[in-house]
């Protein structure tokens, strides 16, 4: 589904991302990791349009996309989320989600009953017609993934969606991703949670300084010594 090939990102003097090259498979979960300032955004912007690559090319679903702008990208099937929740504050949560189901309809009747059902795929009904400004941080970051969820994605790409959650709060994204995973959909995720990366990807990245640095299934990434060096530790490593 996507295959990047030695993606680099160049500001002045400065290199962001090196030379990466992955793939992520059609109906699997990839999780991309490493420290803070490993270059991880930087990446997922460039395979989502946002930032345009200075080496490298992104394939999604064996076509070239790495000249496409995002919204060119979203019509094709590639959805994502961000950091920064933005929801549109003075709308409703059923409003919010609309907007992107109207990218596949030009029905308003057929884009609420579609957001309708995307929200109580999330257990966010009860939420529907609530103010989106007026959302805790767990609902806004289901509210985010309800958004993206609405472009129907082949792809979707997810920047820490689950960052800040308590335990119990992060389990219910992870319950949607296991149910995506299920449907065919493709996923490539940001996080710093090894327990969720360890329990949902099939394959991990770790990036450090840009640069990749291990790319496998999670037993054989976390026993990689680089990894465990500049990324999880002795005790990360251990659990």
């Amino acid at each position: 589904m996507l295959q990047i090939e030695s993606l680099t990102k160049r500001f002045s003097g400065l290199v962001a991302v090196n030379d990466v090259s992955f793939s992520a498979a059609k109906g699997s979960i990839t999780a991309l990791i490493g420290p803070n300032g490993a270059g991880k955004t930087t990446c997922f912007n460039m395979i989502a349009g946002a930032t345009a690559p200075s080496n490298g090319r992104v394939m999604f679903d064996r076509h070239d996309i790495t000249q496409l702008t995002p919204e060119k990208r979203c019509d094709l099937g590639l959805s994502r989320t961000f950091q920064i929740m933005r929801p549109l504050a003075g709308m409703s949560v059923l409003d919010n989600v609309m907007v992107g189901a109207l990218l596949r309809t030009t029905s308003l009747s057929v884009a609420r009953d579609e957001a309708r059902e995307i929200l109580a795929s999330v257990g966010m009904t009860s939420a529907a017609d609530r103010s989106a400004a007026s959302l805790t941080l767990p609902d806004r970051k289901m509210l985010e993934l309800a958004k993206a969820l609405a472009t129907k994605p082949q792809l979707l790409m997810l920047d820490e969606v689950m960052a800040g959650l308590r335990a119990q709060e992060a389990e219910r994204i992870v319950a949607v991703l296991q149910t995506l995973r299920a449907s065919g959909t493709t996923i490539l995720l940001i996080e710093h949670v090894m327990r969720i990366v360890m329990s949902l990807a099939e394959k991990i990245i770790v990036l450090q300084q840009g640069e990749k640095i291990a790319d496998g299934s999670p037993p054989d990434v976390v026993r990689n010594p680089r990894v465990i060096e500049s990324y999880l530790g002795r005790k990360g490593a251990a659990a």
